[in-house]
């Protein structure tokens, strides 16, 4: 890809951070009491040492209040397995009993609120992308070490279309995510201080300029008060997690600003808020876990299952199973740098639409995602959505995307109306579709479907026909015009359809694709698997995904 539309993606702790640390020295070791654990664990946590464990044994704990925090760095919170898929059942469940009564926190927070900063200092100049420094007008005391946030104002920005949904500039949406109407942001690790000029541990994704007000700003308690420090190297580990709630900086887990922490090997469910979400995290990451099944399947927040937040920059979601949600994953004001890869997606859908498919693969649904990557995943459909704005510089590489959801635990979901493979909003603009497969041999249509079609045009736009692209129209609207303007700015280079059945390569680019835009080499939890998974140059391989072949397992399919 040329390189104004591609960044340096090393994320999370497993590529950036040198990998997860096997911490085998307890500080606590603690077994159910039948009654309220909170207490117990939060008092293990609050005392455990430097690289140390809080173990928990097999068994139900009971959660209640405010759930569990941990605020400190360097340690681990582990079960002893997540257990009987579903239920947790034989392994460490940690359960929100009181939720009936208390229906506005989380299961477990990690670290701070991500909208909380001490001060601001302005960029003295522009931070073009690729750049690893930056120049202030002044020296606000920084140390290396310290995590911070480089954003800009955006109301002006050509690149950034913040959707009718919003208010006008100064309002309460605006700032959902992002500091006021400021939704192209990203976290950075300072490693220099020299006077004005700061230098940072990886890349800007993203030019900030001085004309919408670039700067950086540094978290803290609150506005002139002292500085806060992000929490470090924490994870949580072969838990079954149950029943937060909370919407949206709540769900079962909830990152923020933390920085080299994961979730590994855990089991989400029964979540009412984004079930695991990374807010305001720098080289985090989410993986090997099955997230699922939200009590709340509508659009709002409370039915979504992962997704980064606030300048997230850097981190990774891998290996994990995301099943029955609203929205399975969202990006919303992330900071790029981020990468969604090697997961399996399915059954997205609201309660009152069965008919009707929900987002699956997605890097959207608040202004302005940017220079993020997919790689490797399997979906029912791709979306770049702009209901809260647009998201621009999306790279999706090697995906497996079927075209339909399978309705696994027979709900009665099907894709009659609306369905799309892949479908970019209008103001999706400079994405990058790459060595993709989409569709099946065996897809079918379905209730008043006629046709499959490559490209969806406006007098396609109907339920009577499934196209493999559609560009540049909101979704919803049949009768609102296509901005041209996605289709022009959108790369795609050697995809491979089952409609035409061929390999479709960009004039001028390399036919050659390398196995990932991230990994130098085979990832382990592959094994004997082929990878890459998905080859459009083989004739549309796709099989072998490790994820997908565990949800399988899980459910009894083939």
């Amino acid at each position: 890809m040329p390189a104004d539309r591609r960044t340096v993606w090393n994320p999370g702790v497993t590529y950036g951070g040198g990998g997860i640390p096997d911490r085998q020295q307890p500080c606590a070791q603690l077994t159910p009491s039948g009654g309220d654990d909170t207490a117990a664990i939060q008092d293990a946590v609050d005392a455990c040492g430097q690289d140390q464990v809080v173990l928990l044994a097999a068994g139900t704990f009971r959660v209640t209040g405010e759930g569990l925090h941990i605020a400190r760095s360097g340690i681990t919170l582990r079960g002893a397995g997540s257990g009987a898929p579903g239920s947790g059942e034989g392994g460490t469940r940690l359960v929100k009993a009181d939720r009936a009564q208390n229906t506005s926190s989380a299961v477990l927070y990690i670290g701070h609120n991500p909208s909380d900063f001490a001060s601001s200092t302005d960029l003295a100049a522009d931070a073009l992308k690729g750049s690893t420094s930056v120049t202030l007008t002044s020296d606000p005391g920084l140390k290396v070490g310290e995590y911070v946030l480089v954003d800009h104002v955006t109301s002006g920005d050509p690149a950034v279309e913040w959707g009718t949904e919003h208010e006008p500039p100064g309002s309460g949406s605006r700032r959902w995510f992002a500091r006021q109407d400021r939704s192209l942001s990203q976290i950075v690790e300072v490693t220099a201080v020299d006077g004005p000029t700061v230098t940072f541990a990886t890349p800007l994704h993203w030019s900030f300029r001085t004309v919408y007000k670039a700067q950086l700003s540094r978290y803290g308690e609150h506005t002139d008060g002292p500085l806060r420090p992000f929490v470090e190297w924490v994870g949580v580990e072969n838990i079954y997690v149950e029943g937060g709630a909370g919407g949206d900086y709540h769900g079962n887990i909830a990152m923020s600003t933390c920085a080299y922490c994961w979730v590994k090997a855990i089991e989400s469910n029964h979540s009412v808020g984004t079930a695991v979400g990374m807010y305001g995290t720098y080289r985090s990451e989410i993986r090997d876990s099955y997230i699922h099944s939200t009590d709340d399947p509508n659009p709002g927040g409370a039915g979504y299952l992962t997704g980064v937040h606030y300048g997230g920059a850097d981190n990774l979601i891998e290996n994990n199973i995301l099943w029955r949600g609203n929205k399975l994953i969202v990006m919303r004001a992330s900071g790029g740098g981020n990468v969604v890869a090697y997961n399996y997606l399915e059954d997205g859908y609201g309660d009152g639409y069965h008919n009707i498919p929900e987002v699956g693969l997605n890097a959207a649904h608040y202004t302005t995602p940017h220079m993020e990557l997919l790689e490797g995943n399997q979906s029912f459909n791709a979306v770049g959505e702009s209901y809260w704005g647009n998201s621009v510089y999306i790279t999706m590489y090697r995906n497996h995307i079927t075209s339909a959801r399978r309705d696994v635990s027979g709900i009665g979901l099907t894709d009659e109306v609306l369905r799309r493979i892949v479908v970019l909003d209008k103001h999706s603009y400079y994405y990058n579709f790459v060595g993709n497969v989409l569709g099946t041999p065996d897809m079918r249509l379905q209730g008043q479907q006629e046709r499959f079609v490559v490209e969806g045009t406006q007098d396609t736009i109907s339920d009577t026909v499934v196209p493999v692209w559609l560009l540049g129209h909101s979704g919803e609207n049949v009768d609102e015009k296509i901005n041209p303007k996605v289709a022009e700015t959108t790369l795609r280079h050697g995809n491979f359809d089952f409609v035409s059945r061929e390999v479709t390569w960009a004039p001028g680019l390399p036919k050659g694709l390398p196995p990932s835009l991230y990994l130098p080499s085979r990832p382990a939890f592959f094994g004997d698997n082929p990878w890459p998974w998905v080859r459009p140059e083989d004739g549309g391989a796709a099989r072998g995904l490790p994820a997908r072949e565990r949800f399988d397992a899980i459910h009894g399919r083939g």
